[in-house]
């Protein structure tokens, strides 16, 4: 008689041939596509210099030093009305949703992890608001999806404002469950140091980096796929299921993998703000890698994987509405070449640099502090 242990074990062991089998494979395709492979790492860097760093490494900053100076004791407490009875969270940690909606996706994973690790928040609420502080910020939709795709800053912002409806709606959904929490916790005071703001630099740069690897490493996925046939086919799947062109549905496809690629899509084609909303809201397998990065043994992304789903949706339809409310169509156009990044700019390249030696520096120092 086979025991569930048994079953338990086989299962274990084929889960790791898999795995390994697709290790390997992965391994091999890298040798074949090699060419390809590299040029898309590059490509990939370049996305991180240009879009990623400017944007990002800033707010990981504040994020690391508003949990170590315990900042979001007060941030949230003008707030308090909405975080009490909309959220149904203490207003301390409201500030949280408010930095994860301005400062990018990872931001909010970063700030709840840092927080649980602190002791500063129990990991039930912590997983519930991991739900829904998680967006991509203003100034990465509105620069990336507004103006280069749409030439439109109001495009950008009802995008923005379609994801930031699905994630009310699922605050409030969420809170429905819970007790309304008292106006606010004496306990909590800010603390500033010169040593906590230098750690949260050493802090934003560690994240900063790790986005930046995860973003090459999933370059690299999205070049086997498509150098196999696989994304070819999967976007000819999504051309029979929906009226799309098949150049869109790749970019979608590619999107879902890793967003920085719904740039691909049709410039000036306003027919495709509500899917470029809702694949905004999903934020792509790249993203959702780096935020199971930042939460990894503090809390679980069970809640997370399915609200993010049905935030995917609710921004789709969200989106469709404002276009009609606000009439878009109608809308002036901005100019492109207002908004667009310099490709030859070095200032990108001199974040990253700088970045990459704070970083390097505090390993050598905490190597030091060992020996």
């Amino acid at each position: 008689m086979i025991s569930g242990h048994d079953v338990f074990m086989n299962g274990t062991k084929i889960k790791n041939l898999f795995a390994g089998a697709l290790t390997l494979l992965y391994m091999a395709l890298l040798v074949i596509f090699v060419k390809d492979v590299g040029a898309a790492a590059v490509k990939s860097l370049r996305v991180c210099f240009e879009i990623m760093v400017p944007s990002l490494y800033a707010f990981m900053i504040v994020s690391d030093f508003v949990v170590s100076a315990k900042l979001y004791a007060v941030l949230g407490r003008p707030f308090g009305l909405v975080s009490r009875y909309l959220f149904r969270i203490p207003p301390e940690y409201f500030s949280v949703f408010l930095i994860s909606s301005i400062g990018g996706y990872p931001v909010g994973a970063r700030l709840l992890s840092e927080l649980r690790e602190s002791g500063g928040i129990d990991p039930e609420t912590a997983e519930d608001m991991l739900s829904y502080c998680y967006l991509a910020g203003p100034a990465f939709i509105c620069g990336t999806a507004g103006i280069n795709l749409f030439s439109s800053l109001k495009a950008g912002l009802i995008i923005f404002a379609a994801i930031l409806t699905a994630n009310l709606m699922i605050a409030a959904v969420i809170g429905l469950g819970r007790e309304i929490p008292p106006k606010s916790r004496s306990d909590v005071k800010p603390e500033f140091s010169a040593d906590k703001l230098i750690a949260s630099v050493y802090g934003g740069a560690k994240g900063m980096l790790s986005i930046c690897a995860v973003i090459v490493f999933f370059s690299s996925i999205i070049c086997i796929l498509e150098r196999t046939g696989i994304a070819a086919y999967c976007a000819g799947v999504v051309c029979r299921f929906a009226d799309m062109r098949f150049s869109d549905a790749l970019a979608a496809v590619r999107s879902v993998i890793e967003i920085s690629n719904i740039s691909g899509l049709t410039k000036g084609d306003k027919s495709l703000i509500p899917l470029t909303a809702s694949l905004l809201s999903f934020g792509g397998l790249c993203v959702i890698m780096q935020v199971n990065g930042f939460i990894r043994g503090k809390l679980s992304a069970k809640r997370f994987y399915f609200f993010r789903i049905s935030a995917t949706i609710i921004s789709y339809f969200a989106c469709k509405l404002y276009i009609v409310i606000f009439d878009l169509q109608s809308l002036p156009t901005a100019a492109h070449s207002e908004i667009a990044v310099r490709q030859n700019s070095p200032i990108p390249t001199i974040f990253l640099l700088i970045m990459t030696i704070l970083l390097l520096s505090n390993i050598y120092m905490e190597k030091k502090k060992k020996v």
